[in-house]
């Protein structure tokens, strides 16, 4: 599943589409909200398909922004103390197995005994820990400046 990005008045071949999965929307929905607010709030569904998106003016606006943001190495630097963060995070008890490393069989969920029918976790590979989710959300620069070249020509956006 992902997000899908359609231009309105698409002027170039870069600003018809631009699709992104939705574990690296989020967090790209989130780093532009955050550093082009007072662009980014003319759209209020940022993390839904619902059609919402931005005119062609704000569009350019927040190109212009997240180039910025790009050029000055913010964005990067944003990314390294992201990765760091995420990196640090301590690895959670499974929700399947909740942490023994066995479940019950599926489409059970919760603890198994191994002698009365409980199976290895798969959510866990039976290690009873698994990484937070949100260590499943990548954010790279790369991807912003994807979605910069996509809002230069797009001639404002509804995210479908």
């Amino acid at each position: 599943m992902g997000m899908d990005v359609y231009g309105k008045s698409p002027r170039t071949k870069e600003g018809e589409y631009f699709r992104s999965s939705v574990w690296s929307w989020r967090p790209l929905a989130i780093y532009v909200c955050n550093v082009a607010p007072d662009v980014t709030a003319k759209c209020e569904h940022w993390h839904s398909n619902d059609g919402d998106g931005l005119n062609a003016a704000d569009s350019i606006k927040l190109a212009n922004v997240l180039q910025t943001e790009i050029d000055t190495g913010r964005t990067k630097h944003y990314e390294q103390i992201r990765k760091s963060i995420l990196e640090q995070m301590p690895n959670e008890d499974c929700e399947l197995c909740e942490g023994t490393g066995t479940r019950k069989a599926i489409p059970e969920r919760g603890a198994g005994d191994p002698k009365n029918g409980g199976i290895p976790c798969n959510g866990c590979n039976s290690t009873g820990h698994r990484r937070p989710y949100e260590t499943m959300y990548p954010f790279e620069t790369e991807h912003v400046q994807e979605f910069v070249r996509f809002l230069n020509g797009c001639g404002g956006f509804e995210i479908q």
